[in-house]
C-alpha cells in the first residue's frame, strides 16, 4: 500500500513538474521581445530596473532586451532608424530629432524633473566659484550643457568665461573632478553623492519641471506592434506609480543598490534626492507639458532668442498609458 502510495506520489509530482515547464515554455514562446537601447546603469534606468526586478515586463509576457549605447546621440539613431523598437533618452535630443522629423514619439516620462546635481570641487562652495572656470555635463552643447550654462547664467556668472568639456557619464566627471581637470560638474545619482562624500560641494539643484529622461518608441514599430509598444510603457508606468509608494522604499533603494553596484548607503541618499525631495519620477508615469516645455524655453534663453511654444502632441504620444 506504501509502495503504491509513493508511486502515485511520484508520478503526481512528475506531472506537476512536466506542467509547469510547459507553462514556462509556452510562456516564454508567445513572450514579446523588445529591444530598448539604454546608457550604463545609473538612477536613469531606475525605472526599467524595478520592472524587471519586480515582474512587471514579466506579468505581461514582455522580454525585454537591453542594448547598451555608446553615447545618447547613438541612443537616439538606434531608435529613430528601429535598429531596437524603444530607447530611454534625453529630453532635448528627442525634440530635436523630432523636429527633424524623426518617426520617434514619447511615452511616457522617466523622469520629469532632472535629477543632474552641480558639484564643484573643494574651495568652490557657489556657482559663482565655478566663473572662469572648467566644467563638465556631458556634452559641450544643448542638452545637459545648456542646464549647466543656464544655472551658472542665472547665478550671476558670466558663462563667456567658462569653459565645457566633454565627458560623457557621471562616473568619468567624478574622475575628472578629483584630478583637476574640470573644477565643477553636473552629477546624477548616485555619483552626485559619492562626490560629496569625497569632500566635494554640492552648490545647486534645478528644480523646475525639466524631462530630463523620457522613454521613447518607434513610431513604425508602434504602429505594427501596438500592445507590445502599451505593454512596454505600461509596465514602467507600474514601476513608477511602485516607487512612489513609501512603503517600497526599501525595496527600492535594494533594487538600485544591486543595479548600479552602489553602496546601500549611497542608493538611500539618491531615493531621499531623487523620489522624496526632487520628485522627479511623476506618478502615473505621465509628462507634464511645462517639462517639455522647459526645455525649449532655456534653450532659447542661451541662444538669445524668444521660445517657441511647442506643440505637446508632436511629440508626446499618451494614449500608450494605462487609463
Amino acid at each position: 500500500m506504501n509502495i503504491f502510495h509513493d508511486i502515485v506520489v511520484r508520478t503526481v509530482r512528475t506531472l506537476l513538474l512536466s506542467a509547469t515547464i510547459a507553462a514556462a515554455t509556452i510562456s516564454s514562446v508567445h513572450a514579446e521581445t523588445v529591444r530598448v537601447a539604454m546608457l550604463a546603469p545609473s538612477a536613469l534606468l531606475w525605472l526599467h530596473a524595478i520592472a524587471e526586478e519586480e515582474g512587471f515586463y514579466a506579468s505581461r509576457d514582455l522580454q525585454v532586451e537591453v542594448l547598451r549605447a555608446q553615447s545618447s546621440p547613438a541612443l537616439l539613431q538606434a531608435v529613430s532608424s528601429n535598429s531596437v523598437e524603444a530607447g530611454i533618452s534625453l529630453g532635448d535630443l528627442v525634440i530635436r530629432a523630432i523636429d527633424k522629423g524623426a518617426p520617434i514619439v514619447i511615452t511616457g516620462a522617466v523622469l520629469e524633473k532632472t535629477i543632474l546635481r552641480m558639484v564643484a570641487v573643494e574651495g568652490i562652495d557657489s556657482p559663482a566659484g565655478l566663473a572662469g572656470k572648467n566644467v563638465t555635463a556631458g556634452a559641450v552643447t544643448g542638452g545637459t550643457a545648456n542646464m549647466m550654462l543656464y544655472q551658472l547664467k542665472r547665478a550671476g556668472v558670466d558663462t563667456s568665461g567658462v569653459k565645457m568639456v566633454a565627458i560623457p557619464n557621471s562616473r568619468d566627471r567624478i574622475v575628472a573632478l578629483a584630478n583637476g581637470q574640470v573644477d565643477g560638474a553636473l552629477l546624477i545619482a548616485p555619483f552626485d553623492a559619492l562626490a560629496t562624500r569625497e569632500g566635494m560641494n554640492l552648490l545647486a539643484d534645478f528644480t523646475e519641471p525639466y524631462l530630463q529622461t523620457p522613454l521613447i518608441i518607434n513610431k513604425n514599430w508602434a504602429a505594427e506592434q501596438p500592445k507590445a509598444a502599451a505593454d512596454l510603457t505600461q509596465a514602467m508606468q507600474e514601476a513608477a506609480n511602485w516607487i512612489n509608494n513609501p512603503a517600497n522604499k526599501d525595496e527600492a533603494i535594494r533594487i538600485l543598490t544591486e543595479f548600479t553596484k552602489a553602496e546601500p548607503e549611497i542608493a538611500a541618499a539618491s531615493y531621499e534626492f531623487i523620489v522624496e525631495q526632487q520628485k522627479a519620477i511623476g506618478v502615473n508615469f505621465e509628462m507634464p507639458e511645462a517639462s517639455l516645455q522647459n526645455i525649449e524655453n532655456i534653450n532659447a534663453e542661451l541662444e538669445g532668442r524668444t521660445p517657441q511654444q511647442l506643440r505637446i502632441s508632436d511629440y508626446y504620444d499618451s494614449s500608450y498609458l494605462a487609463d
